[in-house]
């Protein structure tokens, strides 16, 4: 076994290492943990808890040093009702029941094939503790929960004690992929309910979007079945894996075969690495360079310090993604006396109906998803492109930025938070660290505001780069209308002229209002 580490406490060394294991149904996730149970040379007492005990095809024999459980689905609802802070029932009362009873000494979980390991490793952090005290005391007041009460009385127990972080430790998140079809992947129009007949019907998760959230939080990356693509697209997937996830141990592998001793007992997880592992976000802190590329994928930051058109921006994306958004309810429907302010002069927000594009008035996303894909891939600007996440700044929209976020097809804009400018420092966080790295951010007059996307994607050097710049500059405001846009803000109500300036057909962005004082009309931020 790896020795500790300076500083690992006595506690920590007590606890059950964890391995949590991510990948697409058909990746190599079962074989691997065949090779795991059946691998004398490790050294290990594994516990394995799969979704489908039947699919190992392992001797029983070969089991008596091990425990194997299938997990059933069961859901413990943390108080906030957030679907990322909620607890696997079952797992938990399983890896509680194994770090209790010494059985084992190593635990590997799979899981599941449609999951975002994220979810699962925040149960295993110290963070989490506090709030699995405070579910404990909650289930067990729940006489109304499903479970049978000696069921509940279990898991409150286990709650209170300060749940996994005080019996187990995250080890390692590995991730593995399939070579022959993970670019693929990225080229597909699929959401999860198209591809499993047993998704529930309001799971609106896409299949690239998965695939990014599995590779960028790994510490490990297994690309497997590596014999049944040539050595070109291997290349390729090493060069989009490393793009995505520069921090992570990247693996080859044929019938998941390899050192298993480079994902059990690593001590590679670590929670603030993780935050900031993928490549989008260490390409914005500069910490790599964006002008590298490796088997022709390459990475780089798009930046300008003016905002983009909504409406230009809107013509350049609209064919070419499936363009997703949250939508919140119309106050005025569901508040049909509400007044009208008498105040429009006869003017409304435009919704781009005029311009015969009534879209946007559908439920997102947009309904024709195989042509956007087909537009797409036809595209010499955007089919190239892989990934890109970052912030925006629309003219429409001079209170907040907004978050954009790309996988394949799937291009999910939605509202982010208010531009630090428009905050005063007292809400600002308050580590120093983090107030000065805001504060490189300002430049100007406009504080804050900016566009910073990153854009990941093949030929980069080969044009892909130029293309997606001039695409991008022709989304912002022109000279002309910069100073139209400036004069506007300079104005007593500047909302309502940049509203009559320009067409604004996005979803309204939601925003926390901040306690502070000033002249800024929040249409678009209610």
């Amino acid at each position: 076994m790896v020795p500790m580490p300076n500083g690992e406490n006595q506690r920590g060394s007590e606890r059950l290492p964890v391995t949590l294991l991510s990948g697409f149904l058909g990746a190599g996730k079962t074989t691997l943990l065949e090779k795991i149970l059946t691998d004398p040379n490790h050294g290990f007492r594994v516990g394995v808890i799969v979704n489908d005990v039947g699919a190992l095809n392992i001797d029983a024999a070969l089991l008596s040093t091990h425990d194997v459980t299938r997990k059933e689905e069961q859901v413990v609802a943390m108080q906030n009702g957030c679907i990322c802070c909620t607890l696997r029932g079952d797992l938990l009362e399983e890896v509680a029941r194994l770090a209790e009873d010494k059985r084992v000494d190593y635990l590997v979980i799979e899981s599941s094939g449609v999951s975002e390991p994220m979810q699962v490793a925040e149960t295993f952090s110290e963070e989490f503790a506090e709030m699995s005290i405070a579910a404990g005391h909650g289930l067990e007041d729940d006489e109304e929960n499903e479970m049978s009460k000696e069921q509940r009385m279990r898991l409150a127990k286990i709650l209170k004690a300060g749940g996994l972080s005080q019996v187990a430790r995250l080890d390692t998140c590995v991730t593995i992929v399939d070579a022959v079809n993970f670019m693929q992947d990225f080229a597909t129009a699929d959401f999860l309910k198209d591809r499993q007949s047993d998704a529930p019907e309001e799971d609106d998760r896409n299949i690239s979007d998965l695939q990014v959230d599995q590779v960028e939080f790994a510490d490990v990356i297994v690309i497997n079945k590596c014999d049944l693509v040539p050595k070109e697209d291997i290349n390729r997937i090493k060069g989009a894996v490393r793009n995505l996830n520069p921090g992570a141990k990247v693996i080859t592998a044929v019938k998941s075969s390899f050192d298993l001793r480079g994902i059990l007992d690593t001590r590679m997880f670590s929670y603030e690495k993780a935050a900031l592992s993928p490549g989008w976000l260490r390409s914005i802190n500069e910490e790599i360079s964006p002008e590298t590329e490796e088997y022709g994928i390459g990475t780089f930051v798009y930046r300008a310090r003016r905002p983009f058109h909504p409406e230009r921006l809107w013509e350049t994306i609209k064919d070419v993604f499936v363009v997703i958004q949250e939508e919140f309810p119309d106050e005025e429907e569901d508040n049909p006396d509400a007044a009208d302010d008498g105040d429009d002069d006869g003017e409304s927000e435009g919704s781009w109906e005029d311009a015969s594009d009534v879209e946007m008035q559908d439920p997102q996303p947009q309904l024709d998803k195989k042509a956007r894909l087909a537009s797409k891939m036809a595209d010499e600007t955007f089919g190239p492109l892989l990934r890109s996440k970052g912030f925006l700044w629309l003219a429409t929209r001079p209170l907040m930025f907004g978050e954009w976020s790309q996988a394949g097809v799937m291009l999910t804009i939605s509202g982010g938070d208010v531009w630090r400018c428009e905050m005063p420092e007292s809400e600002w966080p308050q580590d120093p660290k983090a107030k000065m790295a805001i504060k490189r951010d300002f430049e100007g007059k406009w504080g804050d505001r900016r566009q910073e996307i990153v854009f990941i994607g093949q030929q980069m050097r080969n044009g892909g780069e130029a293309r997606l710049r001039k695409a991008l500059d022709s989304c912002l405001l022109s000279d002309k209308e910069f100073k139209e846009w400036e004069r506007a803000m300079a104005s007593k109500n500047p909302q309502r002229i940049l509203d009559r300036l320009y067409n604004d057909g996005f979803e309204d962005w939601l925003v926390e209002v901040h306690d502070h004082d000033h002249d800024h009309d929040h249409s678009h931020a209610h």
